[in-house]
């Protein structure tokens, strides 16, 4: 019988929820966001939702269309989208120190929910527009650091050998 070996997939958690949805629902969109960052060496990026309609609108077609800023999250970040009325994004606004930035937030935070950077509403829509490269900026300049493949690979053999394990090799690197 052959072993299976399990392949990691690049995926985007995109959980944009409405309003009404149970806070436990959005607190897990987070948990499984900073659970597939480790693994995929990414940030995780907060969005709390709410406030500015307009900016909100403008930002949720952005992060959709993958030339804009969805391939740049889709490499670079696991997205854990909280809707403002929710407690666990109530909870965080508090824990981060957000609730008195104006809404919609994107909080750049690593894999131990640790505060890195916020864009609010008044930096990403200045004079009243939505700026798609300000948010475009801030991401770039928030992404982590690539890792030198030859160390990853290496440590992933001695592990494996140790472990009387195989190895699987998956290129997901964006082109």
């Amino acid at each position: 019988m052959k072993k299976r070996v399990p392949c990691l997939l690049c995926a985007v958690v995109l959980a944009i929820a409405a309003a009404t949805a149970p806070a436990q629902k959005s607190h897990d969109a987070l948990a499984q966001a900073r659970t597939k960052a480790k693994a995929e060496n990414q940030r995780v990026l907060l969005l709390v939702s709410g406030g500015d309609q307009a900016v909100d609108a403008a930002l949720r077609q952005a992060v959709a269309n993958y030339r804009q800023l969805g391939k740049l999250i889709r490499y670079e970040y696991q997205l854990a989208a909280l809707p403002t009325g929710s407690l666990a994004a109530t909870h965080l606004r508090e824990k981060l120190g957000l609730q008195d930035l104006a809404l919609p937030i994107l909080a750049a935070l690593d894999t131990e929910d640790r505060l890195l950077a916020t864009l609010d509403r008044s930096a990403m829509a200045p004079g009243g527009a939505f700026e798609l490269k300000r948010v475009a900026s801030f991401l770039e300049e928030h992404a982590c650091p690539p890792l030198d493949a030859r160390e990853v690979l290496a440590a992933g053999i001695a592990a494996a050998k140790k472990s009387q394990r195989e190895v699987f090799v998956y290129f997901s690197a964006p082109t």
